[in-house]
C-alpha cells in the first residue's frame, strides 16, 4: 500500500514561483516543504483526475468535506480521519438584508456560512485540520508543529491526536486560556512564548529546525489552501452559485486564497464561476493590513503597493484570535482582493459586544469574537458602498463563542439577582 502512495498520480504540487512539480506530499515534506529549485514554500495543488464527475458530487446531503475525495490530495480512503466537518449549513441572514434595505435602499441576498457548526471544534479551521492530520497518517508522519493565536492550534490538536501524531503548539502569551487548556487536554504540548504572534512564529520554527520536525507553512499552505477550496464546491451544492460579495475577518488569509484556488480549478467546467469581490475585516485593535491598504488607496495603489505594510509589535486587541501583527501573506493577499474590486475595512472592538447581542438575539447563535469582526464589517461595507443593489452576500462566520468563554460572558444582560419571588 505504502508503494501505491508513493508512487500516486492522482495529484502533483506545482510551485508557485518556478513551476517546479512535486510527485507527491511524501516528496514535499522529504523537501521540509519548499521548492528545492527556487525556495519557495508557496506550492499549489493539482489533480490528474477527471473533472466531468464533479457536478454529480455537487449533489445530495454529504456528511462531510470528504464527499469532494476525487478532488482532494488523499491517495487511499481508509486514512480520512472525519469528525463531520466541511458541509455546514449555508443560511440566509433575513435581518442582514432589512437592514440593508430600510438604510441604504438595497435589495441584497445575504448568507451567513456556519462554520461554528463544524464538528470537530467548531471553526473554519476544522476542514484543514482534518485533512493535515489524513495527509499526516497516509505518510506516516509522526510529528508536527505549528504557531497559532488560538482556533488552527486547537483544531490540529484534535485532529492530530486522532491521528496518532505528536503536535507541539507554539502560542502567543495573549492567546486564549481556554484554547491552551482544549489543546492540553489532548495530550498535545503547548508552549506559552512570552511575546506576540510574531515572536511565536520565530520560536515554533527555530524548534521545528533543531528537532527537524515539519513545521505549518501557514496561511500558503497547501493543505489548508486545498481544504478550504471546497467552500467553492460547497456554494455551488447549496446555492448554485458563487456570491458576488464575500466577507471575512482576516488575520493570515487563507480563505480568500482557497477561494480563488478552487475558482481556478473548476473554471474550465464552470465558465461563468468567478471570484467574488474580497473584502477583508479587521478590528482597530490589530489592523495592519487596512493601515496597508488605504495609504495604498491615497496613493493610487503605486507599481509594488503590495510590499508596503506596518508591523505592530505585541497588538492589544480583544480578538487574539486575529492578532497577526505581521501581515506576511499581504503582499499576496492584497494583489488579490484588488484584482476582485474588493478592499480591508475596519471595525471598532468597542462595537464587539453589543453586536455579539444583536447576532445572537435576530439568529439565536452567539458568535465568537471573529465573527462578530466579520459582521461588523457587512455594516462597514454598506456604510462605504463596497455592496450594490442585487447582489448576493456571503458572511463567513468563523467560529461560535464556546471557542472564547471570555466573549460569552459578556453577552450576560437580561440577569436580575433575586433573594425572593416577590422581587
Amino acid at each position: 500500500m505504502r508503494l501505491r502512495v508513493k508512487r500516486q498520480k492522482k495529484y502533483y504540487l506545482k510551485c508557485a514561483g518556478c513551476g517546479f512539480v512535486t510527485p507527491s506530499f511524501k516528496a514535499w515534506f522529504d523537501q521540509f516543504q519548499k521548492c528545492p529549485n527556487c525556495g519557495s514554500k508557496h506550492s499549489e495543488v493539482w489533480y490528474n483526475t477527471s473533472y466531468k464527475r464533479l457536478p454529480r458530487f455537487i449533489k445530495g446531503n454529504p456528511q462531510n468535506f470528504w464527499h469532494y475525495f476525487p478532488y482532494l490530495p488523499l491517495v487511499l480512503k481508509r486514512h480520512i480521519i472525519t469528525r463531520y466537518e466541511g458541509t455546514v449549513p449555508i443560511e440566509r441572514w433575513h435581518f442582514l438584508e432589512e437592514f440593508a434595505k430600510k438604510e441604504y435602499g438595497l435589495t441584497l441576498e445575504v448568507h451567513a456560512y456556519r462554520n461554528d457548526l463544524n464538528g470537530g471544534t467548531g471553526t473554519f479551521k476544522d476542514v484543514a485540520a482534518a485533512l493535515a492530520a489524513s495527509i499526516f497518517k497516509e505518510n506516516n508522519l509522526k510529528q508536527y508543529c505549528i504557531a497559532s493565536t488560538g482556533n488552527s492550534a486547537t483544531a490540529y490538536a484534535k485532529y492530530l491526536s486522532i491521528a496518532g501524531v505528536n503536535c507541539s503548539v507554539f502560542m502567543p502569551e495573549d492567546a486564549i486560556r481556554a484554547s491552551e487548556a482544549t489543546i492540553s487536554s489532548f495530550g498535545q504540548q503547548v508552549f506559552r512564548v512570552m511575546g506576540d504572534y510574531a515572536k511565536a512564529k520565530e520560536v515554533a520554527a527555530e524548534y521545528a529546525r533543531r528537532h527537524h520536525i515539519q513545521m505549518s507553512t501557514g496561511n500558503i499552505d497547501p493543505i489548508r489552501i486545498e481544504a478550504k477550496k471546497t467552500m467553492v464546491f460547497e456554494w455551488l451544492r447549496q446555492l448554485g452559485k458563487a456570491p458576488d460579495v464575500y466577507i471575512q475577518a482576516i488575520s493570515g488569509g487563507t480563505g480568500p486564497l482557497a477561494i480563488d484556488k478552487g475558482i481556478r480549478e473548476i473554471g474550465h467546467l464552470y465558465p461563468d464561476l468567478q471570484n467574488p469581490r474580497f473584502i477583508m475585516v479587521q478590528s482597530d485593535g490589530c489592523d495592519p493590513m487596512v493601515q496597508a491598504w488605504e495609504k495604498a488607496e491615497a496613493e493610487g495603489f503605486p507599481e509594488g503597493f503590495e510590499k508596503n505594510y506596518p508591523v505592530i509589535d505585541n497588538p492589544k486587541t480583544n480578538v487574539p484570535t486575529l492578532a497577526t501583527g505581521n501581515p506576511a501573506t499581504y503582499p499576496i493577499i492584497s494583489k488579490l482582493v484588488r484584482k476582485t474590486g474588493g478592499s480591508f475595512v475596519r471595525m471598532r472592538e468597542s462595537k464587539l459586544i453589543p453586536l455579539g447581542k444583536l447576532i445572537a438575539y435576530e439568529q439565536k447563535m452567539v458568535p465568537g469574537p471573529a465573527s462578530t469582526v466579520c459582521v461588523a464589517g457587512f455594516f462597514n461595507a454598506l456604510k462605504k458602498n463596497l455592496i450594490n443593489d442585487g447582489e448576493t452576500v456571503m458572511v463567513n462566520i468563523g467560529e461560535g463563542a464556546v471557542r472564547a468563554p471570555y466573549f460569552l460572558e459578556q453577552m450576560i444582560y437580561t440577569t436580575q439577582e433575586v433573594t425572593n419571588a416577590d422581587e
